[in-house]
Parts: C-alpha cells; sequence; structure tokens
C-alpha cells in the first residue's frame, strides 16, 4: 500500500541512525540526505520487499486478533459486572492490544529480522546496495548459518518494543477517543455538540477525532518503546557482534546507557515518530 511504501522511507532513516557509528548523521534529515547520496533512490526504501509481504498477515492477524479478544473480554466483563455498566472496561484494550500484537509479532518474526538486516545494508555504494540479497536468499543464507532459531534472533527485544506499544497504544486510542467525544470544550468540532441537538456527527469529525486520537496515541507509545526498538535493531542489524546478538535486551541497554548515555537509547525517535 501506499502508507507502507511511505513509511519505509522513515524506518530506513530510523535504522540508519539507530546504528552505532561515530559517523552517523545526526538529524533524520541529513540522514535522509546521507542515504541518498551514497546509496540513491533505492536505499530510502531498502527492505520495503519484506514490508510489503509482512504488512498484510501481520495487520490482519493483529487486529482480528484485537477485534476477537476484545469482545470476549467486553463480554465477561458485562456478565460477570452488569450488562449495563461501562464501569471497569479500561484494561480491555490494554490487554486485549497485547495479547493480539504478541501473537503477530510472533508469527512475523522472521520476516522482521529480513527487513530491518535489508534496511540496515547502509554506506555502500548504490553498485553494492543492489548487489544485496533478496528476501529468500537471506532465508536461506541465515538458515544455512545458524540454523531456524537464527530467523528468530532479537525476538525478545522485538516483543518488548511491540507488546508494550501495542498496549499503551490501543489504551490510550480509546482514552483519547473518548475524551475527544465527551468534551464540552470543543464546540462544533466536537461529538457531543451534534447529540445534544440530536443530530448525526459528521463524518468529517469522526475522522478528526480518529486521527488525532491515532497521532496522540502513535506519540506516546512510540516515545516510550523506543529504547526496545534500538536495541532490536542493533540486535538484527547485518554485521552484528556475537555479544550484540546474543546479550539481552536489559543488558544491552544497559551497555549502551554505559557508552553512549541515556540519549543513545532514544536514537531514531524522531524519524520513528514521524513513521
Amino acid at each position: 500500500s501506499r502508507t507502507r511504501i511511505f513509511s519505509r522511507l522513515f524506518e530506513s532513516m530510523s535504522y540508519a541512525s539507530s546504528a552505532e557509528s561515530p559517523r552517523r548523521p545526526v538529524g533524520a534529515f541529513q540522514t535522509l540526505q546521507c542515504i541518498f547520496r551514497n546509496e540513491g533512490l533505492s536505499g530510502l526504501y531498502a527492505g520495503l520487499r519484506p514490508t510489503l509481504i509482512m504488512s498484510v498477515p501481520s495487520t490482519v492477524l493483529h487486529l482480528a486478533s484485537y477485534d476477537e479478544i476484545s469482545s470476549i473480554l467486553r463480554h465477561y466483563h458485562q456478565s460477570t459486572v452488569s450488562p449495563e455498566s461501562n464501569h471497569g472496561q479500561a484494561y480491555i484494550p490494554t490487554v486485549a492490544g497485547s495479547i493480539a500484537r504478541l501473537l503477530s509479532s510472533f508469527a512475523t518474526a522472521p520476516l522482521e529480522l529480513i527487513r530491518t538486516r535489508q534496511a540496515s545494508y547502509f554506506g555502500g555504494s548504490a553498485v553494492e546496495v543492489a548487489a544485496h540479497p533478496g528476501v529468500i536468499e537471506e532465508f536461506r543464507f541465515l538458515i544455512r548459518s545458524n540454523g531456524v532459531s537464527s530467523l528468530y534472533a532479537g525476538l525478545g527485544a522485538t516483543l518488548w518494543r511491540d507488546v508494550p506499544f501495542a498496549a499503551v497504544y490501543w489504551s490510550c486510542l480509546e482514552q483519547f477517543k473518548h475524551a475527544l467525544s465527551h468534551s464540552d470544550n470543543l464546540g462544533a468540532w466536537g461529538a457531543k455538540y451534534y447529540h445534544e441537538q440530536a443530530l448525526k456527527t459528521p463524518p468529517s469529525i469522526d475522522f478528526l477525532h480518529a486521527f488525532v486520537s491515532g497521532a496522540g496515541a502513535g506519540a506516546v507509545a512510540g516515545m516510550l518503546t523506543t529504547p526496545f526498538d534500538v536495541v532490536k535493531t542493533r540486535r538484527q542489524m547485518v554485521g552484528a557482534s556475537s555479544s550484540d546478538t546474543h546479550l539481552g535486551a536489559f543488558a544491552h541497554m544497559k551497555r549502551i546507557v554505559q557508552n553512549e548515555g541515556v540519549m543513545g537509547l532514544w536514537r531514531g525517535n524522531q524519524t520513528r515518530l514521524m513513521k
């Protein structure tokens, strides 16, 4: 989809800026310029193919699981509390989002690894980038080198990133949407204005609330889970040292803080939020 292709550009920037390199550009757009200068336009979309392959099963599994788990939890809540009560349901999006992301992340972990490896071919010439192996070749290389288990390298850090992200995202999304729809201060920009006049809320208002809620929830969740994204990226990148691939997520964070300071855990945060 166009959304996935566009976000792929920012993912390439994020991988480059998250990498540990003394010559790494400082800002997001400096990183963009450096990738384009060294690798050409194709470098900005490194790892696009596994991204597109992964996006369909990952999104379908995540959203379908979220809806199903949410429905089960709401039914359980209403049967044990009160059929008319919505009180105490704040835990539902958190639990449902966490479980749904756990399932989808585990199922698509090999493709996530391939995507990260292909996007990490950073710093070579355009000719060298073009010569990098494709998706199937990457799979064969990893299995031949270290067995099937190598396809799940960095899975722990991936789950530490994705599961808390989903928990925070879905929880914030529902809270933000509820706050916007019940606010007394938005006037004609709020759904309550139309409900009080027995009017149907315009689709543009519903879209605006969903957009603002989604952007806000994504920003909060992304900022909180960036340290795990940095660890995951460094463990899965091509050329990662043996100590990087076998070091635990929190031990890896400790080493980053020791070598680069606390802000090293948030490298690439700007481009991740833009994505």
